[in-house]
């Protein structure tokens, strides 16, 4: 450094050039080759990636379908990609399924990131999906010899790029001292000269108007150029003190803006969780104090994730906004109203009795309720509610919110838009629910269910036309388990639409056969959950699964609940015609339970109407029961439409029935719902006693 000080100007300032110079070289030089090799890899990774998409897509159903065989040809269609060393396919539980390696390439574990380097080798994994579900993984692994070859040829002529440069730099470097330092040399002498001789007349030849042209001018203007920097510094501090009050005002109001956003929903406007809970804390040593009670009240909207993945996310969250403002009306001032999140909210209502409590929460499932009208969409959803009051159900925050939770999935599970007071045995229900998820899960993966059929009677042809397939779970451990258990959770989980389609296209595929064999008079019935109608391609995954299937879909039925059809939805109506172009019949189940105006059953394009069995169950001995048994019937052949009575157990119920006409009965009185096997032999029981 020392060595660096005694130079003259002109070699430090040729120096510095030539240092910067050779820099700023050595950067661009090692820039563009990382550059390169950085987009080189991307190039691979991208080609890697087009390629797992294209084998995660072609895999699907050999996955499906456990075809190791089609998998493997499947990754042998790689062997016209150059570099690609190994692809492999594993199954959903990561186990090796299918592989394909021309060098014979170990086959490593799967790897937790979806891209790396594994053994120089760049690896990418792609999941293989269906339905949101992942049944598969796939692998491949490309070499990296070739890149890193074509690196060091590259390095190779960007070294001779930075010689032939610097040599050029050194050439300018020289040119460009001598034009700055030569002026400033002529000035030094000039200073030593008027310091030697003490001559102030002698000055500076000004042969440039460039900074030191003008240096000489400026000696000379520089004290009043002092005074004018000082008026300039006084007014720029004036300026500068207008500016910090401004600024100290925008930090103010930034600060009251930020410490709302953090105790308030940014969508909504609400409370957040924060600011609940808090207001739960206080309120709770408040109540403490003064011998009162308050309530927790836990909403959350009955299948609003179906909203989001078909009309959008921003469909929904208009949704949300106007559902707050509905819920805020319904509230009083004293009360907290919070949105946790997604479409979970919470109320905090004090001094409220557990009388007071119910009639809040019918407050606010009504109001949720009434029809949303959103970009020409009508939705109508409907909340579940769950209830736990102070001090009788807790003493502190968390265990509130806990049961009040739990009485929330309680609701769902009793059906949806209703409230439930928290009881101690709701823990256990509680947590049987979260351990039956688990298991429904896998047994969806792992294909646990069976379909079973209950055969529907003709009364006038006295023979089986028709089955209504349901869906059984036999678990190892547990045994059956009731549908009334597990297909409440599967549409809360949002897996009802794989349980629905995998019903459907196996009841295809069994009754197929039947009608194969006894007759094309049999006819499919299958309960579809109101869930599927949210989507708008339920007409072409049903078209697809009569197309693979082979099944005619004059001979399939879907029956869907009064409750369901009995809201104005013009979507509904659009998909059902779909629906009813592909000859599927349409069938409201449970009619009687709901309230479905004739005008609307007028418009709706249905075939059929299945008497819910609770009228059937009391006839003979409620009169009501009978006269609306009749009138049913009555109605729907003025409205040319089929009547099914469910539930028939008895002959005098059997005869009843068949004395106001009613076209079919189903029921234990003739057979409970059996597997494929004994639906077999109950039609060749019943064929040979009609041949007889």
């Amino acid at each position: 450094m020392s060595i660096f000080k005694r130079l003259p100007l002109r070699r430090k300032l040729m120096s510095l050039l030539l240092l910067i110079s050779s820099t700023v070289l050595a950067l661009a030089t090692a820039g563009f080759a990382l550059h390169d090799w950085y987009d080189s890899k991307l190039q691979v990774t991208e080609t890697l990636r087009s390629q797992a998409d294209i084998i995660s897509t072609n895999s699907i159903a050999a996955l499906t379908f456990g075809d190791a065989e089609s998998a493997r040809i499947t990754l042998e269609s790689l062997d016209n990609v150059q570099n690609i060393i190994l692809a492999v396919l594993y199954d959903a539980d990561r186990q090796l399924f299918a592989k394909y390696s021309p060098y014979h390439i170990p086959i490593p574990e799967l790897p937790v990131n979806s891209e790396g380097v594994i053994d120089n080798a760049l690896y990418v994994i792609r999941p293989v999906t269906i339905d949101h579900d992942v049944i598969g993984y796939t692998l491949l692994l490309s070499d990296l010899s070739s890149l890193k070859a074509r690196q060091v040829d590259q390095i190779g002529i960007a070294f001779i790029v930075f010689l032939l440069s610097l040599i050029v730099a050194l050439l300018l470097s020289s040119v460009a001292q001598r034009i700055i330092t030569q002026p400033i040399s002529e000035l030094a002498s000039t200073a030593r000269k008027i310091t030697r001789t003490r001559n102030y007349q002698l000055r500076v030849r000004n042969r440039s108007k460039d900074e030191i042209g003008s240096l000489a001018t400026d000696f000379n203007q520089m004290i009043g150029q002092i005074q004018a920097r000082d008026n300039e510094l006084e007014k720029a501090r004036q300026l500068l003190e207008e500016k910090v009050k401004d600024r100290t005002a925008e930090l103010l109001l930034l600060t009251q803006q930020l410490e709302h956003q953090a105790f308030h929903d940014s969508l909504t406007g609400l409370p957040n969780r924060a600011t609940f809970d808090n207001n739960l804390s206080t309120a709770i040593n408040y109540a403490e104090q003064r011998d009162e009670q308050l309530a927790i009240m836990f909403l959350d909207l009955d299948r609003f994730k179906d909203i989001n993945d078909t009309l959008g996310h921003d469909m929904g969250d208009r949704l949300l906004v106007e559902l707050s403002s509905r819920l805020s009306r319904c509230l009083r001032s004293s009360d907290t109203l919070a949105r946790l999140g997604g479409d979970e909210f919470a109320v905090l209502a004090v001094n409220t009795s557990q009388d007071q409590a119910a009639d809040i929460a019918a407050k606010l499932i009504r109001a949720i309720q009434n029809p949303i009208v959103i970009h020409e969409f009508n939705l109508q959803v409907t909340t579940s509610i769950g209830i736990s009051i102070y001090p009788l159900d807790g003493s502190d925050a968390t265990t509130l919110v806990k049961h009040a939770d739990t009485a929330m999935y309680c609701s769902k599970a009793a059906g949806r838009n209703q409230f439930s007071f928290f009881a101690r045995q709701m823990n256990i229900r509680s947590e049987r629910r979260i351990f039956l998820a688990q298991k429904l899960r896998q047994a969806i993966d792992q294909q646990l269910f069976q379909v079973y059929y209950q055969p529907k009677w003709c009364i006038h042809r006295q023979q089986i036309v028709g089955v209504e397939a349901l869906i059984r779970w036999f678990d190892p451990q547990e045994g059956a388990i009731p549908p009334d258990e597990f297909i409440p959770l599967a549409e809360d989980q949002g897996l009802i639409g794989v349980v629905d389609q995998w019903v459907i296209r196996q009841a295809c595929q069994d009754i197929l056969k039947v009608r194969q064999q006894f007759g094309d008079h049999i006819q499919l019935s299958v309960n579809f959950s109101p869930a599927h109608f949210i989507r708008r391609d339920l007409y072409k995954r049903i078209a697809e699964i009569l197309t693979d299937t082979g099944f005619p879909g004059t001979a399939l039925e879907l029956e869907i609940t009064e409750t369901f059809m009995a809201t104005e939805n013009e979507l509904l109506l659009e998909q059902l015609n779909e629906i009813r172009g592909l000859g599927v019949e349409i069938s409201i189940d449970d009619f009687g339970i709901a309230y479905s105006s004739l005008s609307r059953l007028k418009r709706l394009p249905l075939n059929t109407l299945k008497i819910d069995r609770s009228f059937i169950r009391d006839i003979g001995s409620d009169h009501d029961d009978e006269v609306i048994v009749k009138t049913i019937i009555d109605m729907a052949h003025n409205l040319n439409l089929k009547v099914v009575a469910e539930g028939v157990e008895t002959e005098e119920q059997l005869a009843f029935v068949r004395m106001y006409d009613c076209d079919q009965v189903q029921g234990y009185l003739f057979s409970p719902p059996v597997p494929l096997l004994q639906l077999i032999q109950l039609i060749e029981e019943q064929n040979s006693t009609l041949v007889m």
